[in-house]
């Protein structure tokens, strides 16, 4: 069981922006206190009083802390690794296997005023304590999160229970049922082939004009709806991630910036030195610098 706890402690210095994604499983997302927005699947919410959210495998989401105060955990794991070694059994066949393959789905939201709420607080908060208690915390490169992850079996072993439990008591309190088909999966699935395109052929010339054609709109229109989801344009978009690869390269690795900036799509070095200031606040030799590593 490699399931992992993120914590998020938002200051007025650092706050929690989680970009526009998506991920195979399920995440559960325990927003304690503070002010948030959030988006799943294209939809806005607001979040300012204590909830707990369910972000179903394959849904876009993304989020940000609005407040300079808050503090949230967020779980994702693997339904595959729930499901029991007999496969006829009837907790595999009627509930884990039909939410793995997205003919079920889990509600969005759970509030204090739903039936069960305090009893799964209670038992999500117990899984918090363990991952605090025995996981081994890692620092992310946003001093805002920090990552739980239990190296015991014993402890991966309780989760698992736990988890299962939780699952049964979303489904003993309705919070589990049959996916519906909504208006918006168009645009979601347009989205998510335009975000998956760029990370597959980010070190490749990108033309709006391909992203267009690739979901089948006008390209205007397109522009203007990539726009409105992703807050950027699809030309920031296409930078910022390949910014972000070249930053990992520059703290991993030891290739010469020239190098790493064409295996970025980056085919003039000045042009790279300016997009990557623009968004890290510094040149890439500067960046690399703070991470113990010169160029040649």
């Amino acid at each position: 069981m490699n399931a992992i706890l993120y914590e998020s402690i938002n200051t007025a210095e650092e706050q929690l922006k989680v970009s526009l994604d998506w991920h195979d499983d399920p995440e559960i997302i325990y927003f304690k206190n503070g002010h948030y927005k959030l988006t799943l699947n294209l939809r806005e919410y607001e979040i300012q009083d204590e909830c707990i959210c369910i972000v179903n495998a394959g849904v876009l989401r993304k989020l940000e802390s609005i407040g300079t105060k808050g503090n949230a955990y967020s779980l994702r794991f693997h339904l595959a690794d729930l499901c029991f070694r007999q496969a006829e059994d009837p907790v595999n066949t009627a509930l884990l296997e039909p939410l793995a393959g997205g003919q079920l789905c889990f509600s969005d939201f759970i509030t204090v005023s739903d039936f069960g709420f305090l009893q799964i607080l209670r038992l999500f908060n117990e899984m918090v304590r363990r991952f605090r208690d025995y996981g081994t915390k890692t620092e992310q490169e946003d001093s805002s999160v920090r990552t739980y992850a239990l190296p015991a079996v014993a402890d991966q072993l309780m989760i698992m229970a736990d988890l299962l439990r939780l699952i049964a008591m979303f489904d003993a309190n309705g919070l589990v049922h049959e996916r519906e088909e909504s208006d918006s999966e168009k645009q979601v699935l347009a989205i998510k082939e335009t975000i998956q395109y760029i990370r597959e052929h980010y070190q490749e010339k990108i033309y709006v004009r391909n992203l267009s054609e690739l979901t089948g709109l006008n390209e205007q229109y397109f522009i203007r709806f990539f726009g409105s989801v992703t807050g950027e344009s699809p030309l920031d978009y296409i930078n910022a991630y390949r910014v972000e690869q070249a930053a990992r390269l520059l703290k991993d690795s030891d290739t010469h910036v020239y190098e790493i900036a064409e295996q970025c799509g980056f085919h003039n070095i000045g042009n790279f030195i300016k997009i990557f200031r623009s968004f890290m606040g510094q040149t890439p030799h500067k960046y690399r610098k703070q991470f113990g590593r010169e160029d040649d």
